[in-house]
């Protein structure tokens, strides 16, 4: 009787502790008392202060399709911007909070834009709050405007919900540089200490619009050293960069056969990229070796890549020349004029030669400006595609 009475005790004990544990969230955050922040614009109003703008997503105007009496600025977009300037960002967006009914969540940001002036004055302790804050996604892309940012902010977008969307999208469509937040800390703390982020322009928009600005697609890159912008490269110079870093995924490359009057576009099905480092005799080296694979998406030339092997061999030949190309201008804008490694040339060397690298690390930029290197891309056509109705054309023409 007595282990029986024990046992109840013991019994009634967990239970009572278990009711503790369901007892419910009791310090949760329901999802109408927050305002969610989809992307940010950080601006340099003077030396001491910045203006930080942040779209907040407006959940009303998606499942009632829009808000009678919104600002002109918001039109029938679902997000809306607020402003305030501050020493800071987390100075600004105490301000921020204190017009807002919300709390700020940081949870779903997608972009973070940051003006050339802010680009150029150094963001360092710009990185370091969104990192070291809590909330912002280390997986949001980033990029540098031309002009104000907030105004890429301010946009409206035909095709998605806001700006940010449209941003989020075209980083991910990896046609162009894409770079995440935890991409650039990674970059800011490497032995090299170079970066580069995608770079845009707004685009003047059409009289039908209400804002006067359009986002534009991404047009080149900016680019760091220690921590501040030093300088651009323009889209074609960017594509080498890919080539270079290895993150080149989605492409259409349209050259221009010597052997032949016109033009073949290739579609890239996939590509690779290798590094090789040497140091011999006191002389350092790199050899950068690509391989990538295609298909014909057109040919407008004579040559009959779908019959002839050479005609293949001719048409690798010109993209490895434009592969090679758009390398070299990459070099001779980053490396002989910027001198600024965002090829990670001085990883791959700490890596495969950790001794002269820890010699010779404090030397890496002179070392990096006159560094000898070789480029080696071998493109392959693997699917040339069946006979054009230009074969037959000209076949008829011909009588063979």
């Amino acid at each position: 009787m007595r282990a029986f009475t024990m046992y109840h005790v013991l019994s009634i004990s967990l239970v009572s502790c278990l009711l503790l544990i369901l007892t419910g969230c009791w310090d949760r955050t329901e999802v109408n008392d927050v305002a969610l922040i989809t992307g940010a614009a950080i601006d340099k109003i003077d030396e001491s202060s910045i203006l930080l703008s942040v779209q907040i997503f407006i959940p009303r105007t998606a499942s009632s399709g829009g808000m009678s009496g919104q600002s002109a600025n918001v039109g029938n977009q679902a997000s809306f911007v607020s402003s305030a300037k501050g020493a800071n960002i987390a100075d600004a967006l105490s301000h921020i909070q204190e017009k807002l009914p919300r709390k700020l969540f940081w949870g779903h940001a997608e972009v973070f834009i940051l003006s050339e002036e802010v680009a150029k004055d150094g963001i360092r302790d710009e990185v370091d709050y969104l990192m070291r804050a809590p909330q912002p996604r280390e997986r949001a892309y980033m990029f540098v405007v031309k002009g104000k940012a907030r105004q890429l902010l301010d946009a409206q977008s035909m095709l998605e919900r806001n700006t940010a969307e449209v941003m989020r999208e075209v980083a991910k469509s990896k046609l162009s540089l894409s770079v995440t937040l935890a991409d650039l800390a990674q970059m800011l703390v490497d032995e090299t200490g170079a970066a580069a982020i995608p770079w845009i322009e707004l685009l003047p928009a059409s009289s039908s619009r209400n804002n006067d600005k359009l986002p534009s697609p991404v047009i080149g890159s900016a680019i760091f050293k220690e921590g501040k912008m030093i300088g651009k490269i323009d889209e074609f110079t960017t594509k080498g960069v890919l080539w270079i870093k290895d993150e080149i995924k989605h492409a259409v490359i349209t050259v221009n056969p010597t052997e032949s009057f016109g033009t073949v576009s290739l579609r890239l099905l996939t590509s690779r990229t290798k590094l090789k480092p040497l140091i011999k005799d006191g002389k350092w080296s790199i050899n950068i070796q690509i391989r990538a694979e295609n298909n014909a998406l057109q040919n407008s030339t004579s040559l009959k890549i779908s019959q002839d092997p050479q005609a293949i061999k001719i048409v690798e030949n010109s993209m490895n020349k434009d592969i090679e190309e758009r390398i070299r201008v990459a070099l001779n804008k980053v490396q002989k004029e910027m001198g600024a490694d965002i090829f990670d040339f001085g990883g791959t060397f700490h890596r495969a030669y950790p001794k002269e690298w820890k010699l010779n690390k404090a030397h890496w930029g002179e070392i990096f400006t006159n560094l000898d290197v070789t480029i080696n891309p071998h493109a392959t056509i693997q699917r040339p595609g069946l006979t054009s109705i230009k074969d037959v054309e000209l076949k008829e023409e011909t009588g063979k």
